[in-house]
């Protein structure tokens, strides 16, 4: 009986210990899905999508919320989040308000009564000034969120277009021919990379595709070989370029991003600040009191 019970027991410990394991894994890959989502928001921090924030959005994306709730990020977002997560790439939410171009805020200085409201409401830091002073938006850090223009009394802030911001993505070069995968232009590459397969990889889903790009010199001896004519330089070119633009956006939004968790963390300081502070007027009673009291 005592080896049976020890054989059941030894058994449960281990399935216990097999959910565990189970358990954590599947965490790890939901934290390890949820950043994935998230580094391809655009970090506006705006709520449009109808949550505090691009963190809690992508959280709730990758427990089956929809992916087309993001008006900055746009059809490009929704695009790739579609790939990321083999979903369909449906267009942008009916009730939501499409934001073709990106914007940043801007104070009319003259109308401007210096009431702070605007940079208690603004997500990144991205508003400056003191009471009754002036307040000057950094164009450089907005993010166009538009959270700053509601609770404006005097609504001297206004949103100008920023089209110079825009992700402009270069589009492949036309060909008449297709790719058929011959081979004769991986042996002429100098820097023994695979062309065709860089071709095909436009889009740059391919990991191994985007590591070769870098180390392309574009010498054209591809071009040369190649039976179809294929204008293969240009699209290494076009895809190079369009990494630099993707590159300079994610910049932005990490640089976005980091500026917002850094107020959360400043916020939440100054909220066990204040709930540490001694009430006041109990204070000053209790000072009133131990000073009335005659000393010994």
């Amino acid at each position: 009986m005592i080896p049976y019970l020890a054989t059941l027991g030894g058994c449960a410990m281990l399935t216990l210990f097999i959910v565990y394991l189970a358990r954590a894994r599947f965490s790890e890959r939901s934290n390890e899905v949820e950043l994935r989502i998230e580094q391809l928001l655009p970090q506006t921090q705006c709520a449009q999508c109808g949550y505090p924030g691009c963190k809690p959005y992508a959280q709730a994306i990758a427990k089956g919320e929809a992916i087309n709730r993001c008006p900055p990020g746009g059809e490009a977002v929704i695009e790739a989040l579609a790939t990321l997560l083999n979903r369909p790439a449906p267009p942008l939410a009916d009730d939501l308000k499409p934001v073709p171009v990106p914007l940043v805020a801007r104070v009319v200085e003259e109308d401007c009564i210096g009431c702070t409201l605007c940079i208690k409401a603004c997500p990144v830091d991205a508003i400056i000034g003191s009471q009754n002073q002036m307040h000057t938006v950094i164009e450089a850090l907005c993010t166009g969120c538009e959270l700053c223009l509601p609770p404006c009394p005097v609504d001297c802030i206004e949103l100008l277009e920023k089209p110079e911001v825009a992700l402009r993505l270069v589009p492949k070069p036309e060909s008449n021919q297709p790719c058929i995968m011959c081979g004769a232009c991986v042996p002429a590459c100098p820097k023994h990379l695979d062309p065709q397969r860089l071709f095909l990889a436009f889009d740059m889903q391919d990991k191994t595709a985007q590591a070769q790009l870098s180390s392309c010199v574009e010498c054209t001896l591809c071009d040369q070989v190649c039976p179809s004519h294929l204008p293969l330089t240009q699209t290494f070119k076009a895809m190079k370029a369009n990494v630099a633009a993707r590159d300079i956006q994610a910049a932005a939004a990490l640089q976005a991003e980091a500026r917002h968790l850094q107020r959360q963390r400043r916020m939440q300081q100054a909220e066990v600040q204040l709930v540490r502070r001694p009430d006041r007027q109990a204070a000053k009673a209790l000072i009133d009191s131990l000073a009335k009291e005659p000393s010994s």
